[in-house]
């Protein structure tokens, strides 16, 4: 007689306390039953998922259990758990199961995966905790709007304000639909943040995050500076941008993200020269930035200072060894197009392959191919030189 009962599981998210959510798709199902056991888990889940989605939680709970009892590496089942205990309030099994599709994943693990780790911590008001893993989903999802506001919100429940700030100012450029929530949480984030600089001794920090109250209280409905500047970016003006965004250094030179959107509207804009400068002015702020350190390699390899930037980006790597092979994707890659743009296919070669062999998404497929291309110069280059050696 079958162990599965009809059963039921859903993927939809539970609600939070914060102000935005995000929704997570259902991930394939992996495990190590046996073909027939799997083949019955797959049907019981999807009677399972019934039970999820009309928030029949001790229901969808019998019916997982059931799956997880056969097939403990069924990732949907084990996720399924997690939402069903979260949406009954109970946050600390929610919390082991979450963790539990986490740890099934392993490498294939997606930002929505911490994220419901993330807000079981936050329900139970382990802010610290729910930030860690925020910052995981953020590395993975760096523009997702959700994730943003909420590692905003978390950064500010545990009392990390400027970095509160920094992340909220990102969300504002990214995800203007949700704007009056981000502008209200960065007015008590810029609060927070002054007040705390002004009790380290930090006055110039403390006025500069004054200012930022000024510049988002109550305009909730109206238009930042940051707006406009968005705007012209999306709209393809990046000239008009740049001259927004020094304007507003003008007047405060301590913005990190404002260098580095000028940076990158220098840099459309074809002005090389103002990109390398912005992107130095950015890591006096930012000094531990791999992934943007590397960005600025590129902007001088497109300018022509190739020994230069080969030389940048080999202090680079050495600089932030201590981040991973993946943070330094990049910046393997950038030094490789340094290298490229000296002729030396060898040398690139080598650090193509290192990017290749970083496992970061981003740079992976690229470097591969430049691995290849590498490969045919250096066989056109030897082909030239032997035929110039017979005359």
């Amino acid at each position: 007689m079958s162990r599965f009962k009809m059963t039921t599981s859903v993927s939809a998210f539970f609600a939070v306390a914060l102000l935005l959510g995000i929704t997570v798709p259902l991930a394939q199902v992996h495990a190590v039953c046996q073909p027939g056991q799997m083949q019955e888990a797959n049907l019981a889940y999807q009677s399972a998922a019934q039970f999820l989605t009309v928030k029949q939680w001790d229901q969808a709970i019998a019916r997982l259990n059931s799956i997880v009892e056969v097939c403990p590496e069924h990732i949907e089942a084990t996720r399924g758990l997690g939402t069903a205990f979260a949406g009954k309030g109970d946050y600390a099994n929610a919390l082991s199961w979450f963790s539990k599709v986490i740890n099934l994943r392993g490498s294939q693990v997606e930002a929505g995966d911490f994220a419901n780790l993330a807000k079981s911590y936050a329900k139970l008001k382990k802010y610290k905790e729910a930030r860690a893993e925020y910052m995981k989903a953020e590395k993975l999802e760096p523009n997702d709007c959700g994730v943003l506001f909420n590692l905003g919100v978390m950064h500010y429940a545990s009392k990390y304000y400027v970095m509160s700030v920094e992340t909220l100012q990102r969300a504002l450029e990214q995800c203007p639909q949700y704007r009056d929530a981000i502008l209200k949480q960065l007015s008590k984030s810029a609060t927070a943040a002054a007040k705390q600089q002004k009790q380290n001794g930090n006055n110039a920090k403390a006025q500069y995050f004054t200012d930022l109250i000024n510049q988002y209280s109550g305009e909730a409905g109206g238009s930042t500076t940051y707006d406009l500047v968005k705007k012209k970016m999306a709209d393809k003006k990046y000239s008009e941008a740049t001259v927004l965004l020094k304007q507003m250094l003008a007047k405060d030179p301590n913005q990190p993200n404002a260098w580095l959107t000028l940076a990158r509207a220098s840099d459309s804009a074809g002005d090389m020269a103002g990109s390398i400068n912005a992107y130095n002015k950015y890591f006096e702020i930012k000094p531990n930035d791999a992934k943007n350190y590397g960005a600025m390699v590129q902007v001088m390899v497109e300018a022509k200072q190739c020994s230069e930037a080969a030389a940048k980006a080999a202090a680079g790597v050495n600089r932030f060894a201590s981040q991973g092979r993946d943070s330094l994707a990049g910046l393997y890659y950038s030094w490789g197009l340094a290298l490229e743009c000296q002729e030396d296919y060898e040398g690139a070669k080598v650090q193509f392959q290192k990017a290749a062999n970083s496992g970061n998404r981003r740079y992976s497929g690229p470097a591969a191919t430049q691995v290849g291309r590498m490969e045919d110069f250096m066989k056109m280059t030897s082909a030239q030189r032997r035929k110039a050696a017979q005359h």
